[in-house]
């Protein structure tokens, strides 16, 4: 039997993504058609709510055909390419049909249905995707005047064709006259950002959620004065000690992962067809990206000292925030913290990550008078439907009570 004959098409299909049922986005294609893979080699990048994820070569083999473009949404499990044997006609599963390009964005002959595999053009600001340099070269698009919506502000086709869009022509002039002085060109009064891939599932999600559960808000403060006089001293001796440099986020996740320890009633998850009561608290840390909010989550946070939790933390947010994280490393959470309180938030309502129960939003302290006490604003999220309004606010005071003595929590 011939090496040709014994390599059999395989699909690549979209991996499972964290969130069943959810739509990605492709960002990025590393192989053209006909090029030759070794199984386990990156093929293509996808961006998805929660992270970026390679997708590697499911077998050895050729390239047979790439049936999504960068920019285009996939559905979990369906089939964006083929490999197999070199010159093997394999018909890819049909995919839902992607908005087509205008005829001035075609790419050059040989390049259809494939990522050009040599250079392409880079903007002076920022960086492109190979696709999205060739559509601005065929179109007349600097790429430093476009807006960037891919992770770390890659500039990705569908950016440089919203921006191409935006632009207004010039009418043309008639034969033979002399133009006549153009005015200048009216800009557009918005700047179209097209609502997919982490942005667009973040936002369906957060959708589901306010409107599928039973979410109620209580607020109360905190002493927040022993934390921050205690936060000082920490970070003085951070400075002898080689420690991590301690933060207000991580004394007060310390505070809630001891509270939330003692309260399994909270530190749970809820569906229809049990309510799940957690021993370990997995706390999930809300990661503001600039493009999507991320949620890694810290295990086993109440079993970790004050600095073990807070070098796990610093280590997640920069995951996050880089685009590492992986799915399972944002799966399982048991409990989540929002802190706005760096942005300068005293009070705001968080949103409960499902199927979790709760979440606790935390604000910037303010003292109470030029010479009172430092208040902490608290806002606990709940699901009614798995925890009574008490027992939540029994979940707050105690949060309130660990805050206020954090000193005494961390010498137990």
């Amino acid at each position: 039997m011939s090496a040709k004959e014994e390599i059999m098409a395989t699909d690549v299909r979209v991996p499972t993504t964290g969130n069943s049922g959810e739509d990605a986005v492709v960002l990025e294609w590393l192989v053209s058609v006909g090029d030759a893979v070794t199984e386990g080699d990156t093929l293509v990048v996808l961006e998805t709510a929660k992270a970026t994820v390679d997708v590697p070569a499911p077998a050895s083999g050729t390239v047979l055909a790439i049936t999504a473009q960068p920019g285009d949404d996939v559905a979990e499990h369906a089939t964006i390419a083929v490999v197999g044997a070199a010159g093997e006609a394999t018909p890819p599963a049909p995919l839902p049909e992607a908005t087509p390009l205008p005829e001035a964005t075609a790419l050059p002959e040989g390049l259809e249905g494939s990522t050009p595999a040599g250079p392409a053009p880079r903007a002076s600001r920022g960086h492109a995707s190979p696709r999205a340099a060739i559509v601005a070269e065929r179109n007349g698009v600097d790429l430093s005047t476009v807006t960037g919506t891919g992770p770390g502000g890659r500039i990705l086709a569908l950016d440089v064709l919203a921006a191409k869009r935006t632009a207004t022509p010039l009418p043309e002039a008639r034969e033979g006259s002399t133009p006549a002085p153009s005015a200048p060109a009216e800009q557009s009064p918005f700047t179209s950002i097209p609502v997919r891939g982490a942005r667009k599932v973040t936002a369906q999600r957060m959708h589901a959620a306010l409107a599928e559960m039973a979410q109620v808000t209580l607020t109360r403060y905190a002493d927040a004065s022993t934390l921050l006089g205690y936060l000082g001293r920490l970070r003085e001796q951070a400075e002898r000690r080689d420690l991590p440099r301690f933060t207000v986020n991580d004394l007060v996740l310390f505070a809630t992962a001891r509270t939330f320890a003692q309260h399994p009633e909270a530190n749970a998850t809820f569906s229809w067809d049990e309510i799940r009561q957690y021993s370990r608290v997995d706390l999930g840390v809300a990661v503001d990206t600039g493009r999507a909010l991320l949620v890694p989550v810290v295990r086993d946070a109440a079993s970790l000292g004050l600095v073990d939790l807070a070098r796990a933390t610093a280590t997640a947010v920069e995951r996050a925030r880089s685009g590492a994280l992986t799915p399972d490393e944002m799966a399982g959470g048991t409990v989540t913290v929002s802190n706005l309180g760096g942005a300068g938030v005293h009070w705001f309502t968080p949103v409960v990550n499902p199927p979790q129960v709760c979440i606790l939003g935390v604000g910037r302290a303010l003292p109470s008078s030029p010479a009172g006490a430092d208040l902490m604003p608290l806002s606990l999220t709940f699901d009614h439907r798995a925890i009574d309004g008490a027992a939540a606010g029994a979940v707050l005071a105690d949060v309130a009570d660990a805050i206020e003595n954090l000193d005494i929590i961390a010498a137990l």
